[in-house]
């Protein structure tokens, strides 16, 4: 998983030397109506096949069939509304953009079978295989080798259809299904009855964390609804500044929807059991998403310079206030698990659709200023959603929010320590003249010293032996002289 977000990286970083910001809103754009609808097109029913505990062949045969026809449907209806998308958003390129892109309803509909019975089935190594494949397929071969060749933004689109195929094709062959092209409408309403709800879960969440996104843009073109507060330029920037800031919420998706909701619906009925895996996913992702938070909001700058280029310097305190947002939305991840394993997806739907309106509202009336001020409403808003959750997973688990909070001690504590240590490494990086890329790599190497540093004389600070991420470590790791030392402190207390 870490080495496809480096890949990813990798890729993202070439790619914005090659293309123009504003390609980067257009596609936005596109991405953001995109998997909005493609939710819809497949109605839960790989989250289905996972959360129900038993399914036989008419679910499987039903589930692809459904599937199969919705994305075709949506493909015919995305590629037909195509030119008034363009027209609303007045940018000519959509009307041959979008009929390319949606395309994957289709593709991805193919793989909705086979990829969700990876996950049921635990088989993680595989779906990584097909994750790499396709990625270094669609991303590294045909993404810039069309973009070196000058394609600008058709190098983003071919990319994303060449690694949706891919995909499809790679979890057929390490995934092998027996499909029969037969429909039982039984099947088909018993996985619906938490698909569509799981669709609607989805929905909502998704258009919450892209309504800036796909909103921003309107505001470059000038009317009473979207004054023309910000150019396509500065929409290209922050659409960026939001890619880099999604990345760890792409981790801890990946690692939420494969292996926290895949366990939590096995223990769906054990609610203790449920209960400390939600509090040790949240002290584990806290201690992870903290610090980084706190190095990203000191080298904001130093990042975006080194990882984007001198073009997207705008975006720096935009990538500050996201990251805020960030470590809210990262810190969602469990409860999100933990209502959709429980079967709570209407109840959790309703809580969803109010974080909607929050962030509808807050774009809209924040984009009348500036994109920072858009920036600022997405923290505050997350905020506001988070509290919201925890609350709802003491209803539906009972485990109280006092010790969800308590939770987040371990990680407030090495960001705070983060924070110094970025700050008194940026200082000395100054004084001694050190820049660029060595800059980021000298900062790192100061921050990850001081916290093993600190780990090793305060093992406790990364929680109590119940929540703590060291009594993960596999068994077989324990005999390190680092680690064995740590456990015998926890030992002698």
């Amino acid at each position: 998983m870490v080495l496809q977000i480096l890949i990813q990286l990798g890729y993202t970083a070439l790619l914005a030397r090659l293309i123009a910001p504003e390609n980067f809103a257009v596609m936005g754009i596109v991405l953001s109506l995109m998997g909005f609808a493609e939710i819809f097109s497949q109605i839960g029913l790989g989250p289905a096949l996972i959360q129900r505990k038993d399914i036989d062949q008419s679910h499987i045969n039903s589930a692809f069939t459904t599937s199969l026809g919705l994305g075709i449907i949506f493909t015919l209806s995305f590629v037909a509304a195509s030119p008034m998308i363009a027209r609303a958003y007045g940018i000519d390129t959509l009307k041959e953009i979008i009929p390319v892109v949606c395309s994957s309803f289709t593709i991805s509909a193919m793989s909705v079978v086979p990829r969700n019975l990876m996950m049921k089935n635990m088989k993680f190594k595989s779906f990584f295989t097909a994750s790499m494949l396709s990625i270094i397929g669609g991303n590294l071969v045909v993404g810039l080798w069309l973009a070196y060749g000058g394609y600008e933004i058709w190098a983003y689109v071919w990319a994303l259809f060449a690694q949706n195929a891919l995909m499809t094709l790679a979890c057929w062959i390490l995934q092998p299904t027996r499909i029969q092209f037969k429909w039982n409408k039984k099947a088909t309403l018993q996985l619906l009855n938490y698909g569509a709800g799981s669709s609607l879960f989805n929905a909502l969440n998704y258009a919450a964390t892209k309504v800036d996104v796909a909103v921003l843009p309107l505001f470059s073109k000038g009317s009473a609804l979207f004054p023309n507060t910000v150019s396509l330029n500065q929409a290209g920037m922050y659409e960026r500044g939001a890619y880099v800031a999604s990345l760890p919420i792409t981790i801890m998706a990946k690692l939420s929807d494969s292996v926290l909701f895949s366990g939590m619906s096995k223990l769906q009925e054990e609610t203790e059991r449920l209960k400390r895996v939600v509090l040790a996913a949240t002290n584990v992702l806290s201690i992870l998403i903290f610090p980084l938070a706190c190095f990203v909001f000191v080298f904001s700058e130093d990042i975006l310079r080194i990882y984007l280029g001198n073009s997207y310097m705008g975006a720096a305190h935009l990538l500050q206030w996201l990251f805020v947002a960030v470590i809210f939305r990262t810190l969602t991840r469990p409860i999100d698990s933990l209502l959709r394993a429980k079967g709570e997806v209407y109840k959790g739907s309703w809580i969803k659709g109010i974080y909607l309106i929050l962030m509808i509202v807050g774009v809209m009336v924040a984009g009348r200023y500036s994109v920072e001020a858009v920036a600022i409403s997405i923290a505050v808003t997350t905020g506001i959603h988070y509290l919201m959750m925890i609350g709802f997973a003491h209803r539906i688990s009972g485990v109280s929010v006092k010790e969800q909070l308590a939770a987040l001690v371990p990680g407030s504590r090495i960001g705070a320590m983060t924070l110094l240590a970025a700050y008194l490494a940026k200082y000395m990086a100054v004084r001694s003249h050190i820049d660029g890329i060595w800059l980021l790599l000298f900062a790192i190497f100061c921050v990850v010293v001081g916290g093993c540093i600190l780990v090793y004389i305060r093992p406790q600070w990364l929680g109590a032996r119940s929540v703590n991420p060291l009594f993960i470590v596999p068994e077989r790791f324990r005999k390190f002289p680092f680690l064995n030392r740590i456990y015998k402190a926890f030992d002698e207390e």
